[in-house]
C-alpha cells in the first residue's frame, strides 16, 4: 500500500458515515468514481444495502479494489468497471448516490466528467465529488493530514483548484443545482454536492 493511501485509511469509515448521515441513501445504486483501491466504496457498502459500482480508468487499481472488497466480505452486489468518468456506460437517471474522493483533479475533462455525473444521477439523488477529509475526523488528524498533503503537492508542483475554479467547472458542465461544502466552517469548499430534482 502506498504511503498516501496508508495515511488516509482512517478517514474512509468516517467519510462514509458522514455521507450517509447527511444524505440518508442506504438503498439503490451507488457509484464510487475514481475508486482507486476501493476504500470509500467498501466503507459505504459495509453500512448500507446499496448495489455498489466501483469505477476507475486504471484496471490495476480495480484489481486491488476487487481484492479489498472480497477481503471485506461485502454482502452487497458489487461490480468493478474500467470506466472513464467522461463516458460512463449507464443510462440517464441510474444512480441514487455518487461519490468521488480525490479523482476530480486527474480527469482529463473535468467539466465533461461532472456533466456525466449529473446525467446518470437519479432525480432525488445526490453526488459528492471532491477531495476533502470530512468533518468527522479529529482536529489533530486533520492538521497532520493537511500538512502532509501540502508538502506532497509542493513536491509534485501541483495545486488544487479553489472555489472560483470549481464554480467555473460547474458552469461549464451546465449544472446549477449544487453547493460547495467545506469540511469545517471557515475553510474553502472542497466538496461539490450535486442534487437533481
Amino acid at each position: 500500500m502506498s504511503k498516501p493511501y496508508a495515511e488516509l485509511m482512517p478517514i474512509y469509515p468516517l467519510l462514509a458515515q458522514q455521507f450517509l448521515d447527511d444524505y440518508g441513501v442506504y438503498q439503490g445504486r451507488c457509484l464510487d468514481i475514481g475508486t482507486g483501491h476501493g476504500y470509500l466504496g467498501i466503507e459505504i457498502a459495509k453500512i448500507t444495502e446499496l448495489e455498489m459500482y466501483f469505477l476507475d480508468i486504471n484496471p490495476e487499481a480495480l484489481k486491488i479494489a476487487e481484492a479489498n472488497a472480497r477481503e471485506a466480505e461485502l454482502a452487497n452486489p458489487a461490480y468493478f468497471l474500467p470506466v472513464n468518468v467522461e463516458e460512463m456506460p449507464f443510462a440517464d437517471n441510474t444512480a441514487d448516490l455518487i461519490v468521488s474522493r480525490g479523482s476530480l483533479w486527474f480527469w482529463e475533462n473535468q467539466a465533461k466528467g461532472l456533466e456525466e455525473i449529473y446525467r446518470v444521477l437519479k432525480p432525488g439523488g445526490v453526488a459528492v465529488v471532491g477531495g476533502g477529509l470530512g468533518r468527522y475526523i479529529p482536529e489533530t488528524m486533520r492538521k497532520r493530514l493537511l500538512a502532509g498533503r501540502k508538502k506532497w503537492l509542493a513536491e509534485r508542483g501541483e495545486k488544487r483548484p479553489g472555489e472560483k475554479e470549481l464554480h467555473s467547472l460547474l458552469e461549464q458542465a451546465g449544472i446549477s443545482s449544487y453547493r460547495l461544502v467545506a469540511d469545517v466552517p471557515g475553510e474553502a469548499g472542497r466538496w461539490i454536492e450535486i442534487h437533481k430534482s
